[in-house]
């Protein structure tokens, strides 16, 4: 694997889901995972049947209330709640398994851990709010994903291939602080099962390597009257490989979310699109492992209504072959 790394200097980069696949970094509550590839097989490292494994590790601090494109303050309106902050520390396992030059299937398992803040604006009677202070602080797993692919195009140079999987209700939607349940959106799950299909293209020429992927994912059942809104994302990488250990990485991922639906969802508060920019590295620690590391960067952030956004996340992760 690392051989074919060092020739093709392609990505150890970081994610949604990806996964997914690819995550929002954008959430009314702050739930929220780095919108980056860490998918190798899109990255054409390698063909050769065999089992890989990555784990990252991401920090997400959504402190900063945004409406449209602009930063907002709070509205302390009565008996509505100011979001205030989400810090979100994920852990996302991805096991690929290459099954030959044509087939592979990657399974991506989400462990989540959030600390989320926000103000109740109790009326006081007297035309005015008492803010309340409210809090939540969780762990679990989150939705599991299983991504098939399928390489329909190949020669010694570049890569091309389809990819469609499933994410499913895994994650848990009633944790609660000690009187009540978080919001839907705050949740290690959705609730909903959805489907996944994108297409990917890799190409390397010396030192230099690039990829594109698209991948799209809807909900096809929903849980609870909650239903995620449908999500686009893009992601358009660069490597160069400085030395034969050490790779430059850098991306730029866009991804757009439509507003949730449901009884339990907030759909003037949810959706939007965003553009950031991921600079990062990797570096060979040893003949079948490399670490990585990103910081992720918000170039263009739209949001509908008011929802928490990061000004920056960081990732870093380790990936080995078998």
């Amino acid at each position: 694997m690392l051989k074919s790394f060092k020739k093709t200097g392609l990505f150890a980069s970081l994610i949604s889901a990806g996964l997914l696949t690819s995550y929002s970094a954008v959430a009314s509550c702050g739930g929220a995972f780095c919108n980056l590839s860490t998918d190798w097989d899109v990255q054409g490292v390698t063909s050769k049947p065999g089992i890989r494994l990555d784990v990252r590790a991401e920090y997400i601090d959504l402190d900063q209330l945004r409406h449209g494109t602009h930063k907002a303050d709070l509205a302390g309106e009565v008996d509505e709640h100011d979001e205030v902050r989400t810090i979100n520390r994920n852990i996302l396992t991805t096991l690929d398994w290459n099954i030959n030059p044509t087939w592979g299937i990657t399974f991506k398992v989400p462990l989540v851990s959030r600390a989320h803040q926000h103000i109740f604006n109790e009326d006081n009677g007297a035309g005015g709010t008492d803010p309340e202070v409210e809090k939540w602080n969780f762990s679990g797993l989150g939705d599991v994903q299983a991504i098939a692919r399928y390489r329909f195009y190949s020669d010694k140079d570049s890569n091309a291939g389809l990819r469609f999987g499933i994410k499913l209700p895994t994650g848990s939607i009633h944790k609660s602080n000690s009187e009540e349940d978080a919001e839907r959106t705050l949740q290690p799950g959705s609730g909903s099962v959805d489907t996944l299909l994108g297409a990917y293209y890799n190409y390397r020429i010396g030192n230099t390597a690039w990829f594109v992927q698209g991948m799209w994912q809807q909900s096809v059942h929903e849980r609870d009257d909650f239903e995620p809104g449908r999500k686009l994302s893009a992601d358009f990488g660069m490597s160069y490989s400085a030395t034969p250990e050490l790779n430059l990485l850098l991306q730029v991922n866009l991804q757009h979310k439509s507003k949730d639906n449901g009884a339990n969802a907030e759909p003037a508060d949810s959706g939007g699109q965003s553009i950031n920019l991921s600079p990062g590295f990797s570096y060979r620690v040893a003949s079948t492992t490399q670490v990585y590391g990103f910081i992720q960067k918000p170039i263009y952030q739209y949001v509908n209504g008011a929802q928490l956004t990061a000004d920056w996340s960081v990732a870093l992760g380790i990936n080995t072959a078998f």
